[in-house]
């Protein structure tokens, strides 16, 4: 998704989904994950929680293009999750972190 100049700043509803931690120490934030989870475990635990999502009784009713979002979405945040990891892995090494 690309986004015009208008779109650049934070809107005032995604500052309310932001803590004060990710708005200015957002590496401290992918640190403290990565730093409990494996990415091997994470992938897992998304998974999980993704398949409960499609198995829940509530999603019964989903349409397949609601399945078809729902997965589109998911790997979007493993996309995500792997590329988080990767950051969180030139910081540490950048820092002679362990």
């Amino acid at each position: 998704m690309h986004r015009n100049n208008n779109q650049d700043r934070i809107s005032a509803e995604e500052l309310w989904y932001l803590s004060k931690d990710a708005v200015e120490r957002p590496q401290k934030i992918i640190y403290d994950f990565f730093d409990n989870y494996r990415l091997g475990r994470a992938h897992d635990i998304l998974w999980e929680m993704f398949k409960c999502t499609l198995t829940h009784i509530d999603t019964n009713d989903f349409s397949e293009i609601d399945r078809s979002n729902s997965f589109y979405f998911y790997e979007k945040l493993l996309e995500l999750l792997n590329a988080d990891y990767v950051l969180y892995l030139k910081m540490k090494e950048r820092l002679g972190r362990k």
